[in-house]
């Protein structure tokens, strides 16, 4: 039986509930910089959390708390003595981090140490046919990549593309990857996922070794103190390879058709939600990335806010307040979700038209950036990770729009085009 509580209790567990949702979406950045190149040299130190958006990162020097980083190219050589957030084209971290590492990126490479938990989502097609990445004068190769130096002390969850994983794991290893190469020593169990995987006779895992993969691969007895095997069943083709383009061509038309519409139809009745998120974009792009980065990351924490909330309404008021309260902000989530390719596709679109002197207003505009953003997001092992770049990018210009517009500041955006298509 659950006791009812007075109405100053209510109140008291209604604040905690409050207090618990503001503590898992607030951040408190102590120094932000941003630019065309940033650099921490090596003796220097910042004395607290460093958040920085550039075209180019490097980090010689030491951050003493946490570093959230975006950017085309991110190289860590010095020390970090808490977590490091990151996403980039390439990320590099040979130096030193105190804590966990999160990273998202077409190239990340692993030669120092972390000294707990490891995450990294990368890019990569199988059998080497990934294009490089020119950033300045660095070429990124696509796919994640732990060199036979690299240790890291806590657990290891590595997806994307292609991976290549040697050095030190101490805790447990999870990845799923359309090809992998493991060569480590694993200190727990390790789970791989993989349409074609390679694991070298030197490979050691403390635990079990789970894997999943097309074929039963002819592994020496002491690589593992268990071994299970999964057979992955090989999808059927059909049996005629024109249907499977065909069927591939249908499906994308109908998304271009349904996000130009729906683009279309806020560009006519409301065009302001639109027209000033992608003018924050064409202001400083490195800044709402960054600025959509923390917010996406903030996100993570929200549905365990949610379910508090929701828990606490469902205690005191009901189950129907509960579930319209939980609606509410799934809904509002999703619905920044849904609008992510537009205003990314606006912004792009008009870096295209202006260009090739393409007329036809934002209409044009919106058409030929969501074109080009979904059949980049149809690409098999690129998609999730434009659709990610979007997602952060559209996020990051909502609320520096917001930001802007809170302050009296709508002037100082470019709003130049009219915003009513004609």
């Amino acid at each position: 039986m659950v006791r009812k509580l007075g109405r100053p209790n209510r109140i008291i567990a209604i604040l905690l509930a409050l207090f618990t949702v503001l503590i898992a979406v607030t951040v408190y950045a102590a120094e932000f910089d941003g630019g065309e190149v940033y650099r921490l040299p090596a003796g220097e130190v910042v004395n607290d959390d460093l958040y920085v958006g550039a075209s180019e990162i490097y980090i010689d020097g030491t951050v003493d708390g946490d570093l959230i980083a975006a950017g085309g190219y991110i190289e860590i050589n010095g020390v970090v003595t808490g977590d490091v957030l990151a996403a980039g084209a390439g990320i590099k971290i040979r130096g030193q981090v105190g804590d966990d590492v999160r990273v998202a990126g077409a190239g990340i490479d692993l030669t120092g140490v972390v000294a707990d938990d490891f995450f990294a989502a990368g890019g990569g097609t199988p059998g080497g046919f990934s294009i490089p990445i020119q950033i300045g004068n660095t070429s990124v190769q696509q796919g994640v990549r732990l060199a036979d130096v690299a240790e890291i002390g806590g657990d290891a969850a590595i997806v994307g593309g292609t991976g290549d994983l040697a050095g030190q794991i101490g805790g447990d290893l999870v990845s799923g990857m359309s090809q992998l190469s493991m060569s480590a020593h694993v200190g727990g169990n390790a789970e791989l996922n993989a349409g074609q995987l390679f694991i070298d006779d030197q490979s050691r895992v403390e635990g079990t070794l789970k894997y999943s993969t097309s074929e039963q691969l002819q592994l020496p007895a002491d690589i593992a103190s268990n071994i299970q095997f999964e057979q992955v069943q090989q999808e059927v083709e059909r049996a005629n390879p024109l249907l499977n383009f065909l069927g591939w061509i249908v499906r994308t038309v109908l998304m271009i058709v349904g996000f130009a519409v729906f683009g279309w139809l806020i560009l006519r009745f409301a065009p302001n939600l639109l027209t000033g998120p992608v003018s924050t974009l064409e202001t400083n792009p490195v800044e709402a990335g960054l600025y959509g980065l923390l917010v996406a990351v903030l996100l993570l924490f929200i549905p365990v806010a949610t379910a508090v909330l929701v828990g606490v309404i469902w205690l005191f008021w009901g189950v129907l307040p509960a579930l319209v309260v939980g609606f509410t902000l799934l809904s509002l989530m999703a619905l920044v979700w849904l609008f992510s390719p537009l205003i990314t596709g606006l912004w792009l679109g008009k870096q295209i038209t202006e260009r090739v002197t393409l007329g036809g207003g934002l209409v044009v505009s919106l058409a030929v950036g969501v074109v080009l953003l979904v059949i980049l997001g149809r690409v098999p092992c690129l998609g999730w990770l434009i659709y990610l770049l979007s997602f952060i990018l559209a996020l990051g210009s909502v609320v520096r729009y917001a930001r802007l517009t809170s302050k009296g500041e709508e002037l100082l955006l470019d709003v130049s085009e009219p915003a009513t298509p004609a």
